[in-house]
């Protein structure tokens, strides 16, 4: 049994490939209280970060006692951060070297960084004073948000995801503000979002490599119409002013017409999030609030997949069902979207 003064409790690794084919591991690894409380002198840094570099991957383990006096321990490793020219490459290699091994994890969370790694992993946020738990926790808030139990964002989602037509979507994670968060002053500074790391997009993977980026709309939707998400925020318009929403209950059903024709049916409940009609809200105002969206969002689901057809990508995986085995671009799709309107807040006549 080892002490904890022998370990390294590592709570985020990023992981880059130079052109040169030279690994780069940057561990971040955290600092106990109780660990510090033996040491003499101040400390205000939660964690530190190591960077080692190897020409093979298999040897980065060993190159880390070149930097530090203790064990490497991922018990309680929150995510992996993985450079957009290293996820572009493929991520094969990487997963067969963590799936060799069972003291490695391939059930956390996986980020793709447009940043330079090193840039993401050596930043201070602030809240959760620990990077790494951070991530993983606006990760968790993102599924709230959709109603989904675990986003399909692990490294073991894209391991699954290699036999499927259907791609996987990882979070892109983007440093924002000028200068180096690294230091621990950055705690002090009141404005959180100057130097801060925020989740942006999406990176697109078939195979287990990187082919491509999504904006959140194109994200979102496919997290809709492939039922993870149960709910989602939505906003349309009726006679030229502004409705937002919350839709719930989400079901996706589909169904073969003909060998050559899906119909993708929506069910969702809606609730008014904000109402800029200055009208008040009658039977007919939320039967035109209804069709409004459903006309809405019929078309956003139409532009979702022209997208993925110019794309070249499976994005609603037909291409996984028997009638669209190997012709999924043959497949004609129609959407058929059905709302309620059920939740309309404390007033029905707007103040003037």
């Amino acid at each position: 049994m080892k002490e904890i003064n022998q370990l390294a409790i590592v709570d985020m690794i990023a992981v880059d490939r130079d052109d040169d084919g030279m690994f780069h591991a940057y561990y971040q690894i955290l600092n106990p209280p109780s660990i510090e409380a033996r040491r003499s002198g101040p400390s205000k840094a939660a964690v530190y970060t190591f960077d080692v570099k190897s020409t093979t991957m298999g040897r980065l383990m060993e190159q880390t006692g070149t930097v530090m006096s203790r064990n490497l321990y991922t018990s309680h490793l929150q995510c992996y951060v993985i450079s957009e020219r290293t996820a572009r490459a493929g991520l094969l290699r990487m997963i067969n070297y963590l799936e060799n091994y069972k003291e490695r994890r391939t059930n956390v969370y996986t980020i793709v960084s447009e940043d330079p790694v090193s840039e993401v992993i050596s930043t201070f946020t602030l809240l959760d004073r620990v990077p790494g738990r951070n991530i993983r926790l606006l990760m968790d808030w993102h599924a709230r948000k959709f109603g989904i139990n675990k986003l399909p964002t692990r490294m073991k989602d894209i391991v699954e995801g290699v036999p499927f037509s259907r791609p996987t979507i990882l979070p892109i994670v983007q440093y924002s503000g000028g200068g180096s968060a690294s230091v621990s002053d950055r705690l002090e500074d009141i404005n959180a979002t100057k130097q801060s790391l925020k989740i942006n997009g999406g990176a697109v993977f078939i195979k287990a490599k990187m082919v491509g980026k999504v904006n959140d709309e194109i994200k979102n939707t496919y997290y809709v119409l492939n039922g993870y998400a149960s709910r989602k925020p939505e906003t349309f318009k009726v006679k030229g002013e502004t409705v937002d929403i919350e839709i719930t209950g989400i079901r996706i059903k589909r169904t073969w017409e003909s060998k050559d024709v899906l119909r993708i049916r929506m069910d969702a409940h809606m609730g008014i999030i904000n109402n800029e009609q200055r009208q008040k809200l009658t039977v007919q105002n939320i039967g035109e609030m209804e069709q409004a969206f459903n006309r809405t969002y019929k078309e956003k689901c139409e532009e979702f997949l022209s997208f993925s057809v110019q794309k070249n990508w499976d994005m609603l995986g037909i291409g996984d069902m028997k009638q669209g085995r190997n012709r999924w671009r043959d497949i004609r799709v129609k959407f058929e979207i059905h709302s309620k309107l059920n939740h309309i807040g404390n007033t029905i006549t707007p103040y003037e």
